[in-house]
Protein backbone atom coordinates (compact mmCIF):
# COMPACT_ATOMS: atom_id res chain seq x y z
CA UNK A 1 0.00 0.00 0.00
CA UNK A 2 1.50 3.50 -0.78
CA UNK A 3 2.03 5.98 1.38
CA UNK A 4 0.38 9.25 0.76
CA UNK A 5 3.00 12.39 0.55
CA UNK A 6 0.41 14.07 2.38
CA UNK A 7 0.56 11.31 5.37
CA UNK A 8 4.29 11.41 5.01
CA UNK A 9 4.60 14.93 5.58
CA UNK A 10 2.01 14.83 8.72
CA UNK A 11 4.32 12.64 10.41
CA UNK A 12 7.18 14.20 9.35
CA UNK A 13 6.21 17.48 10.88
CA UNK A 14 5.02 15.78 14.32
CA UNK A 15 8.32 13.94 14.35
CA UNK A 16 10.15 17.08 14.35
CA UNK A 17 7.94 19.07 16.68
CA UNK A 18 8.38 16.01 19.35
CA UNK A 19 12.19 16.95 18.75
CA UNK A 20 11.68 20.24 19.45
CA UNK A 21 9.51 19.94 22.46
CA UNK A 22 11.36 17.79 23.74
CA UNK A 23 14.84 19.47 23.06
CA UNK A 24 12.86 22.58 24.69
CA UNK A 25 12.39 20.72 27.70
CA UNK A 26 16.32 19.71 28.09
CA UNK A 27 17.23 23.34 27.83
CA UNK A 28 14.75 24.52 30.43
CA UNK A 29 15.73 21.89 32.99
CA UNK A 30 19.58 21.85 32.80
CA UNK A 31 18.74 25.92 33.18
CA UNK A 32 16.33 25.36 36.12
CA UNK A 33 19.24 23.06 37.14
CA UNK A 34 22.38 24.85 37.20
CA UNK A 35 20.65 27.54 38.36
CA UNK A 36 19.55 25.89 41.50
CA UNK A 37 22.93 24.70 41.87
CA UNK A 38 24.90 28.43 41.47
CA UNK A 39 22.48 29.18 43.66
CA UNK A 40 22.52 26.59 46.64
CA UNK A 41 25.74 24.41 45.97
CA UNK A 42 28.90 25.88 44.18
CA UNK A 43 30.01 28.75 41.97
CA UNK A 44 33.43 29.67 41.04
CA UNK A 45 34.75 33.91 41.38
CA UNK A 46 37.61 35.30 39.62
CA UNK A 47 39.75 37.50 41.52
CA UNK A 48 41.03 40.35 39.63
CA UNK A 49 42.68 42.80 42.43
CA UNK A 50 45.55 42.22 45.17
CA UNK A 51 43.08 43.30 47.99
CA UNK A 52 43.12 39.51 49.60
CA UNK A 53 46.75 38.45 48.97
CA UNK A 54 48.71 36.66 49.80
CA UNK A 55 45.86 33.99 50.40
CA UNK A 56 43.89 34.48 47.49
CA UNK A 57 46.02 35.09 44.73
CA UNK A 58 45.16 37.87 41.98
CA UNK A 59 44.03 36.46 39.10
CA UNK A 60 43.58 33.48 40.84
CA UNK A 61 39.87 31.47 40.55
CA UNK A 62 37.66 29.92 43.89
CA UNK A 63 34.68 28.26 44.70
CA UNK A 64 32.11 29.43 46.59
CA UNK A 65 29.43 27.74 48.90
CA UNK A 66 26.94 30.02 48.70
CA UNK A 67 24.53 28.24 51.73
CA UNK A 68 27.71 28.34 54.02
CA UNK A 69 26.45 31.95 54.88
CA UNK A 70 27.40 32.06 58.50
CA UNK A 71 30.86 33.00 58.40
CA UNK A 72 32.91 32.24 61.92
CA UNK A 73 35.51 34.92 62.67
CA UNK A 74 38.77 34.65 59.97
CA UNK A 75 36.88 32.96 57.33
CA UNK A 76 36.14 34.59 53.98
CA UNK A 77 33.25 35.74 52.51
CA UNK A 78 31.91 36.70 48.71
CA UNK A 79 30.06 39.92 49.33
CA UNK A 80 27.41 41.67 47.50
CA UNK A 81 27.76 45.08 46.09
CA UNK A 82 26.76 48.04 48.65
CA UNK A 83 24.18 49.62 46.00
CA UNK A 84 23.05 46.25 44.03
CA UNK A 85 20.31 46.71 42.02
CA UNK A 86 17.09 44.51 42.86
CA UNK A 87 16.41 42.43 39.73
CA UNK A 88 13.67 40.01 38.02
CA UNK A 89 13.57 36.89 39.32
CA UNK A 90 14.63 35.72 35.25
CA UNK A 91 17.40 38.61 34.65
CA UNK A 92 18.81 37.20 38.01
CA UNK A 93 19.10 33.58 36.62
CA UNK A 94 20.36 34.80 33.67
CA UNK A 95 22.96 36.53 35.73
CA UNK A 96 24.21 33.75 37.41
CA UNK A 97 23.94 31.47 34.79
CA UNK A 98 26.08 33.73 32.71
CA UNK A 99 28.61 34.67 35.78
CA UNK A 100 29.06 30.88 36.46
CA UNK A 101 30.79 30.37 32.83
CA UNK A 102 32.84 34.28 32.97
CA UNK A 103 33.56 32.99 36.49
CA UNK A 104 31.56 36.03 37.83
CA UNK A 105 34.00 38.58 35.30
CA UNK A 106 30.78 39.66 33.68
CA UNK A 107 26.78 39.55 33.64
CA UNK A 108 24.92 41.60 31.28
CA UNK A 109 22.10 42.70 33.70
CA UNK A 110 22.81 45.20 36.82
CA UNK A 111 26.62 45.68 35.95
CA UNK A 112 28.48 48.73 37.04
CA UNK A 113 31.90 50.31 37.31
CA UNK A 114 31.25 52.01 40.64
CA UNK A 115 34.03 50.07 43.73
CA UNK A 116 30.78 49.90 45.58
CA UNK A 117 28.88 48.42 42.11
CA UNK A 118 30.79 45.37 42.20
CA UNK A 119 31.16 41.89 44.33
CA UNK A 120 34.05 41.74 46.76
CA UNK A 121 36.19 38.95 48.63
CA UNK A 122 36.92 39.51 52.18
CA UNK A 123 37.80 38.24 55.62
CA UNK A 124 35.32 38.53 58.26
CA UNK A 125 36.87 39.48 61.90
CA UNK A 126 34.16 40.81 63.88
CA UNK A 127 30.71 39.43 64.40
CA UNK A 128 27.39 40.40 65.36
CA UNK A 129 27.66 42.30 68.84
CA UNK A 130 31.29 41.97 69.49
CA UNK A 131 33.25 45.50 70.09
CA UNK A 132 36.35 46.40 68.30
CA UNK A 133 39.20 48.98 67.57
CA UNK A 134 42.04 49.00 65.26
CA UNK A 135 46.17 49.54 65.80
CA UNK A 136 48.45 49.56 63.41
CA UNK A 137 46.55 47.75 60.84
CA UNK A 138 45.64 44.96 63.33
CA UNK A 139 42.18 44.61 64.66
CA UNK A 140 41.42 43.93 68.24
CA UNK A 141 37.73 42.52 69.22
CA UNK A 142 35.89 41.49 72.40
CA UNK A 143 33.35 39.04 71.82
CA UNK A 144 30.24 39.89 72.72
CA UNK A 145 29.46 38.99 76.23
CA UNK A 146 33.09 38.95 77.37
CA UNK A 147 35.05 41.57 79.03
CA UNK A 148 38.33 41.35 77.12
CA UNK A 149 40.21 42.43 73.57
CA UNK A 150 42.01 40.13 71.74
CA UNK A 151 43.58 40.31 68.55
CA UNK A 152 42.16 39.19 65.62
CA UNK A 153 44.25 36.13 64.85
CA UNK A 154 43.47 34.92 68.15
CA UNK A 155 40.30 34.70 68.01
CA UNK A 156 40.34 33.15 64.15
CA UNK A 157 39.04 29.85 63.09
CA UNK A 158 42.39 29.48 61.30
CA UNK A 159 45.58 31.08 60.77
CA UNK A 160 46.20 33.53 57.94
CA UNK A 161 48.65 36.66 57.31
CA UNK A 162 47.55 39.98 56.28
CA UNK A 163 50.41 42.26 53.84
CA UNK A 164 51.53 46.13 55.73
CA UNK A 165 53.65 47.92 54.30
CA UNK A 166 54.82 51.53 54.60
CA UNK A 167 52.69 54.70 53.42
CA UNK A 168 52.98 58.67 53.02
CA UNK A 169 51.61 59.81 56.24
CA UNK A 170 48.78 61.62 53.97
CA UNK A 171 47.29 58.42 52.48
CA UNK A 172 46.20 57.62 56.18
CA UNK A 173 42.11 57.70 56.42
CA UNK A 174 42.08 57.34 52.42
CA UNK A 175 40.62 53.54 52.54
CA UNK A 176 43.84 52.16 54.32
CA UNK A 177 43.20 53.78 57.71
CA UNK A 178 45.45 51.60 60.54
CA UNK A 179 43.82 52.55 63.49
CA UNK A 180 39.59 53.01 64.48
CA UNK A 181 38.12 53.94 67.57
CA UNK A 182 36.31 51.45 69.75
CA UNK A 183 32.69 50.54 68.32
CA UNK A 184 30.60 48.32 68.65
CA UNK A 185 28.79 46.38 66.05
CA UNK A 186 25.33 45.51 65.78
CA UNK A 187 23.29 42.66 65.74
CA UNK A 188 23.12 41.97 62.09
CA UNK A 189 26.68 43.37 61.18
CA UNK A 190 30.02 41.51 60.60
CA UNK A 191 32.95 43.58 60.29
CA UNK A 192 35.12 42.52 57.06
CA UNK A 193 38.62 43.57 56.18
CA UNK A 194 41.05 42.95 53.43
CA UNK A 195 44.02 40.97 54.05
CA UNK A 196 45.99 43.37 51.77
CA UNK A 197 45.54 46.62 54.39
CA UNK A 198 46.64 48.73 52.28
CA UNK A 199 44.83 48.74 49.21
CA UNK A 200 41.57 47.04 50.02
CA UNK A 201 38.09 48.74 50.62
CA UNK A 202 36.60 47.02 53.17
CA UNK A 203 34.85 48.15 56.57
CA UNK A 204 37.09 50.75 57.59
CA UNK A 205 35.06 52.76 54.59
CA UNK A 206 31.81 51.22 54.77
CA UNK A 207 31.31 50.15 58.31
CA UNK A 208 29.59 46.79 59.34
CA UNK A 209 27.81 44.78 56.49
CA UNK A 210 24.54 43.37 56.95
CA UNK A 211 24.07 39.76 56.81
CA UNK A 212 22.06 39.41 53.58
CA UNK A 213 25.32 41.05 52.32
CA UNK A 214 27.08 38.00 52.89
CA UNK A 215 26.74 35.94 49.28
CA UNK A 216 28.70 32.79 50.46
CA UNK A 217 32.12 31.55 52.00
CA UNK A 218 35.37 30.48 49.94
CA UNK A 219 35.80 27.13 50.75
CA UNK A 220 38.68 26.31 48.27
CA UNK A 221 41.22 28.63 45.79
CA UNK A 222 41.61 25.93 42.55
CA UNK A 223 43.53 28.35 40.34
CA UNK A 224 46.65 28.72 40.24
CA UNK A 225 47.39 25.43 40.36
CA UNK A 226 50.62 25.63 42.50
CA UNK A 227 48.73 27.61 45.14
CA UNK A 228 45.62 25.38 45.36
CA UNK A 229 44.47 25.91 48.98
CA UNK A 230 41.42 24.89 51.62
CA UNK A 231 39.92 27.54 53.36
Amino acid sequence: MKQNVADYSFEYKKRKQKVLQHAMILVITVFLCLTLFLNFVLFAVYTNSSSMETDLSKDGVSLVCPFLRNPSRGQVVYISPMDEEKLPFYKSAVNLVINFFALQKYKPFGSSTRMTGKHSIRRVVALPGDSYYMKDYVLYVKPAGQNFYLTEFELASKPYNIRIYSVPVEWDGMGCAGSLPETTLGSNEYFVLADNRIEGIDSRVYGGIKSDRIKGRIIWQIFPFNKMKLF
